[in-house]
């Protein structure tokens, strides 16, 4: 909706700034631009139909590929009409979020694949998908072709559980990136196939598919539209050139005998295996993430739980309904104890991505502060309350008076100690509570 409203305000300047000749001029190139786009995607060739007659002699229906599209506009329709759009209800769709997915849920890196975040990105994937499938498809084969899509959106998937792991993330846009690497390696196979092969030699085989120029160019119209797309919207990402890699290495063996052949089922159960490997070796140190925001919304909610349960006891102390001893004990052996836990509980956490750690460190370090200031606190409790009886003597004697100001003294001190480091503690919780309110990556 930016974007929208960002080039809207962009042409409305142009308009303003550009004279009717060159507005004229302007909308003339625009215009013949859209001519041959569409002349492209509509003119056929006999190079063009010679070539997907070949593909249909191979396989008269992309199974794959339409199979893929069911499931991504059943799931992306979901997705759009939810009453409450957002990342949780990506997450209940299957996208990949890093404490779920690496605790147990590891199927959400192939689900992921399938969920598109909204109307427009799912129509302009369904365009592509139903465009390079058909070709891609019936060129290396089903197998093949499922394959390279399901490895390289995992692939990204992964990448996203790296990069950012508490983030709901999908991978259906990276799924078709892998798709055009395998395009690129196919085509390459193919320069390199004519190059190598005898100029006068003719083969009657009707599945022999040779890409003309023509389709290439068609297929690389819708390609530039989806890359810039993806760009504008946050879409091209390191999972997805991760995708494209990976989809052109897996076509450097699938693809290879495209021209006369699909891809030997041999041929993608070796790929597949050893993408499979690479895949699971690479998230075995990514098992079981933690999800630092439950802890940290703990630690929140005990500083509020705590002071309110010592203003509640400090009042009924002023009142004289409870004594000094007593509100102390309170500090010491349920305020204290209570963040001593939340802190073990946050030193028990376990492959904090590194992102988080500075929120994890600086909430300890907020706990520390925290009970140090509490302990004072009691102490100074005990230290104003404690009154030793005054005799008759005493009263005479200046040693007493002595006594009773240096006592006095400490007490204040006790109390100024109590009261400085209650407000760091406080002012490092802030911080705290401000670090946990931004997004987590």
């Amino acid at each position: 909706m930016n974007l929208v409203i960002l080039l809207t305000v962009l042409g409305a300047v142009a308009y303003r700034i550009s004279s009717p000749a060159e507005r004229a001029r302007y909308f003339g190139v625009a215009l013949e631009v859209w001519r041959e786009i569409k002349e492209a995607a509509t003119r056929r060739t006999p190079a063009s139909e010679a070539f997907h007659a070949a593909l249909r002699a191979r396989a008269r229906l992309p199974i794959a590929t339409w199979t893929i599209a069911a499931i991504s506009v059943l799931v992306g329709v979901a997705v759009a009409f939810s009453p409450a759009p957002g990342g949780e209800t990506l997450v209940s769709w299957g996208a990949n979020i890093g404490p779920r997915t690496t605790n147990g849920e590891w199927w959400r890196m192939v689900t992921a694949i399938f969920v598109y975040a909204g109307l427009p990105s799912l129509i302009l994937g369904m365009l592509v998908l139903a465009q390079v499938g058909r070709v891609l498809e019936r060129l290396v084969g089903t197998a093949a072709f499922a394959a390279v899509y399901l490895t390289a959106g995992a692939s990204a998937s992964l990448v996203n559980l790296s990069t950012r792991p508490h983030a709901a993330t999908i991978s259906s846009a990276a799924a078709i990136f892998g798709l055009y690497g395998l395009l690129l390696t196919s085509v390459l196979w193919q320069v390199v196939r004519r190059r190598r092969s005898d100029p006068n030699e003719t083969s009657d085989d009707p599945t022999r598919a040779i890409a003309p120029v023509f389709v290439l160019k068609r297929i690389a119209i819708l390609g530039a539209l989806f890359v810039v797309a993806s760009a504008l919207g946050g879409r091209l990402t390191s999972a997805e050139l991760t995708a494209f890699v990976v989809g052109a290495g897996c076509g450097v063996i699938l693809a290879a005998p495209a021209i006369d052949r699909q891809a030997a089922l041999r041929d993608v159960g070796i790929v597949g295996v050893i993408a499979a490997g690479m895949i699971i070796a690479c998230a075995i140190p990514m098992r079981h993430i933690a999800d630092v925001k439950p802890e940290i919304a703990r630690v929140i909610a005990a500083e509020a739980r705590t002071s309110a349960a010592y203003q509640a006891a400090y009042d009924a102390f002023k009142k004289g309904k409870k004594g000094a001893d007593a509100l102390a004990a309170l500090v010491e052996k349920t305020i204290v104890p209570e963040l001593q836990a939340a802190d073990a509980r946050l030193a028990a956490l376990s492959n904090v991505p590194p992102a988080h750690q500075p929120l994890v460190a600086d909430a300890r370090e907020y706990l520390r502060l925290r009970r140090d200031s509490w302990r004072l606190r009691a102490d100074a409790i005990r230290r104003t309350s404690t009154v030793p009886k005054r005799t008759a003597e005493d009263s005479a004697g200046a040693a007493w008076r002595l006594q009773a100001e240096a006592r006095f003294r400490k007490n204040m001190s006790a109390v100024g100690n109590a009261e400085s480091a209650e407000r760091a503690s406080l002012d490092a919780f802030e911080r705290v509570r401000q670090e946990a309110a931004a997004p987590l990556p």
